[in-house]
């Protein structure tokens, strides 16, 4: 939240801050003297105007690892997707689903029982995720923990599931968000030394 006025951010903070489930904040100023006041009400991140590029990217990290899971998320065993299976249905719990793909007004999911028929839109599939899986196209999300490979050829690609050669589904990174998915992926790694 921005303001030029000395303390209107400070004041909505106030408000909410002794709140149960109050929001997280973010102040952006040109004034430094509340900062002090600001993070002793709990306060993610003060950023000082004029801030750089890396300087917002460190405080969306920041917003990143307090914002609390989502319930689909924090809970992955819980709650099953229904998905459409020839004239069945099949029932599939959330750690077993790959990635979701969006395709020709269709949505699929890919798991190691195959691609089963969606209802659902990949925004909807997202929002009830939560962090649990990541865009990487617009028309792909993907379970980060059954990522096996990340090719650079052309343009970044990721094999996704399967445990054999062969296996898996290939879905493609959109050239924008090729760093922040290598950076993710990496983050949980190790083996690799980072620049």
């Amino acid at each position: 939240m921005g303001s030029d006025r000395d303390d209107a951010g400070l004041e909505l903070v106030r408000a909410f801050a002794r709140k149960p489930n109050a929001p997280l904040f973010v102040l952006a100023t040109a004034f430094k003297e509340h900062a002090l006041e600001a993070f002793e009400l709990g306060v993610v991140d003060y950023l000082l105007k004029p801030f750089t590029d890396e300087r917002v990217e460190q405080c969306l990290r920041r917003v990143m690892a307090r914002r609390p899971p989502r319930a689909a998320a924090a809970s992955p065993g819980k709650g099953k997707i229904v998905a459409r299976k020839k004239k069945g249905l099949v029932f599939l719990r959330p750690d077993e689903v790959w990635a979701f793909e969006a395709a020709d007004r269709l949505t699929f999911v890919h798991t190691r029982r195959g691609r089963f028929d969606l209802d659902l839109s990949l925004s909807a599939i997202e929002g009830a995720f939560g962090r649990g899986l990541l865009r990487v196209h617009r028309n792909w999300l993907v379970n980060p923990e059954h990522v096996r490979e990340l090719v650079r050829d052309a343009g970044d690609e990721l094999l996704v599931g399967g445990e054999n050669e062969g296996e898996g589904v290939r879905v493609p990174v959109a050239r924008e968000r090729a760093q922040a998915v290598r950076e993710t992926l990496l983050a949980d790694a190790t083996g690799l030394r980072r620049a």
